[in-house]
């Protein structure tokens, strides 16, 4: 089965060597990451957790969320589980 959710990149505000990243639709689902690449497989990472141990609700959908949050950088997470 195979799940996504968006979530929201952006560079650290006190450190710009880090990326965090947000899945707005779970409560508490936060991470960061060295590097864009390293911030996006936390983020897959963060997703298989948060799948196992918290109740997850269903995603809004991408284009929602970059509505939602217009100047923040938007992309979607999928995992299979």
């Amino acid at each position: 089965m195979k799940l996504s959710f968006p979530a929201i990149f952006e560079v650290d505000k006190e450190d710009s060597r880090y990326i965090n990243v947000t899945i707005p639709d779970i409560c508490g689902a936060v991470t960061f990451g060295d590097n864009m690449d390293d911030a996006r497989y936390m983020a897959k990472d963060l997703l298989v957790t948060m799948a196992e141990y918290a109740q997850v609700t269903t995603p809004t959908s991408l284009e929602q969320t970059k509505a939602n949050f217009p100047d923040k950088h938007v992309e979607l997470v999928e995992i299979e589980i």
